[in-house]
């Protein structure tokens, strides 16, 4: 099966120039065109832009994925250098939700103090 760019958008929830952008960047391996020039992707493209889609939330530049790309398609003797790669990018990346994590806990206590304040000048307004 194929999809247009509107139909891929769709399913991962990105604007049609992010997925144009992607192939632009050729970060999607296997995009064919039609006739009139339209990309078209087949679900292994599908599976490459969930990965990318999934690096970039998680950080990693347009550089290293690209980076990543070369090395898969130079074949299974780099699988320690993707590995490698990936390796650091978890690490950077739980670095990452580690300090989203404390700055969520000071949010939570401002939201917390804001509803306590809330409540006692309801509770003083009815009395």
């Amino acid at each position: 099966m194929s999809y247009s760019v509107k139909e891929v958008a769709e399913k991962f929830n990105i604007s049609p120039h992010t997925v144009r952008y992607y192939t632009d960047m050729e970060l999607i391996p296997g995009v064919k065109r039609d006739a009139n020039n339209r990309r078209l992707f087949d679900d292994a493209s599908l599976g490459w832009l969930k990965t990318i889609i999934a690096f970039r939330t998680a950080g990693m530049s347009v550089e290293l994925i690209k980076s990543y790309l070369e090395l898969y398609e130079q074949g299974d003797a780099t699988i320690p250098d993707r590995y490698g790669l990936l390796v650091e990018q978890r690490r950077l990346t739980a670095e990452k939700l580690e300090e989203m994590n404390k700055q969520m806990k000071v949010i939570d206590e401002k939201v917390d103090t804001y509803y306590d304040k809330m409540a006692q000048n309801k509770k003083q307004a009815g009395n």
